[in-house]
């Protein structure tokens, strides 16, 4: 089983959903400020988590699928002790991305989900599992990384994406 989503619906994922941190002042310094109280930090996408390690800082959860805009990318630094496997076609959400998600909630961090096919819509998986007071770093591609803090808020301005989810 899997979900899929209008253009209507994904041209609201396009824009930052929550702080665009613009890539000129992706820092150290500024993530450390930003992520300090986050209970779990999660990564999606192969550029994000890299330049997340490279700051250092070890996502909790990595979500990638070793693809950058397209294109095939080299493989991250190996900085996690557990990982899950899955497989979500491009422009869905499917069951099996939904149980590894729910699975690398439940192990040692730091834990990395490798997907086959593309992790992009995976963010609301994310979104709608992770505990309160979670952050969420995705790419704005060509602009900065967003993050975004999970909690009531932005789950009731996404109720309408979240409920097509079978979780």
């Amino acid at each position: 089983m899997q979900v899929s989503f209008s253009s209507d619906e994904l041209s609201i994922l396009k824009r930052p959903l929550g702080l665009l941190i613009e890539d000129s002042r992706v820092s150290r310094d500024i993530l450390e400020h930003l992520l300090k109280d986050a209970r779990l930090v999660i990564s999606v996408g192969d550029a994000t988590t890299e330049r997340l390690i490279a700051l250092g800082f070890v996502p909790d959860i990595q979500i990638v699928d070793g693809r950058e805009r397209r294109g095939s990318r080299a493989e991250i630094k190996h900085m996690h002790k557990s990982e899950v496997r899955c497989r979500n076609p491009a422009g869905t959400v499917s069951k099996d991305a939904i149980d590894a998600i729910r699975k690398a909630l439940t192990l040692d961090k730091p834990v990395r989900v490798y997907v086959d096919g593309e992790e992009d819509l995976l963010g609301l998986v994310v979104l709608k599992l992770a505990p309160d007071g979670s952050t969420i770093l995705y790419g704005q591609p060509l602009e900065g990384i967003v993050l975004l803090r999970v909690d009531e808020e932005i789950k009731s301005r996404l109720k309408h994406l979240l409920s097509k989810l079978p979780i």
